[in-house]
């Protein structure tokens, strides 16, 4: 959990489990709508910020990502702005397959070489340079208003920004249906997982 000090700035939701999440495959560029795990993870969601002011909800183009955002919004009213640019890593022709081991030591060699082109999808450094801006405006979003934006995006994502703020893309990543918050403290931001799903607890679960 962030330090009791902390400003949280900004809030990074992985969207609900998909049947590919749970048959342990690659999404990509696919676009599988949520399972029913996933929306009782959305609801989960949705009870743990509903009191907390957000400003904005941003989001990629996937059906995942959209419903996510709308079960949080529950009605109440808060602006979603979709963006491709929010998309998970386009792993082109991994896309929809099982994340077997030859699978991903083969992902793995093109992610070693940032500039290398993924066969059917793109780059480590294509897909920083649309997913940081994003990120970054979020930040400024939350400095010009002084309410939290949410980002409800994908692990690709949320792995991105843990390589934003610490160099360690494994550092905050969180299991469909997680939150992180970004936040200020001492001037210096920082990022911290709020909130993992228990598939076995329905304990109510708070934002401290």
């Amino acid at each position: 959990m962030p330090p009791n000090d902390a400003i949280p700035c900004v809030y990074i939701v992985r969207h609900g489990r998909t049947t590919l999440n749970a048959q342990n495959s690659f999404r990509g560029n696919v676009d599988p709508p949520l399972d029913s795990v996933g929306i009782e993870q959305a609801h989960k969601l949705a009870s743990l910020f509903s009191n907390q002011d957000i400003c904005a909800i941003f989001i990629s183009d996937k059906s995942r990502a959209r419903k996510t955002a709308e079960i949080i919004d529950s009605g109440r009213g808060i602006p979603i702005h979709e963006s491709s640019n929010l998309n998970a890593l386009n792993v082109g022709k991994f896309s929809g397959q099982k994340r077997s081991k030859e699978n991903v030591q083969s992902l793995q060699q093109f992610l070693a070489n940032p500039d290398a082109q993924i066969p059917g999808g793109e780059s480590l450094n294509e897909f920083r340079a649309r997913v940081d801006p994003c990120i970054h405006e979020a930040v400024r979003l939350f400095l010009k208003t002084g309410i939290p934006p949410m980002v409800v995006c994908h692990s690709s994502v949320v792995r991105e920004v843990g390589h934003l703020v610490y160099g360690d893309h494994k550092k905050i990543l969180v299991e469909p249906g997680g939150a992180i918050a970004l936040y200020f403290r001492n001037g210096e931001l920082g990022a911290e997982p709020i909130f993992r799903p228990m598939a076995d607890s329905k304990k109510a679960d708070t934002i401290s």
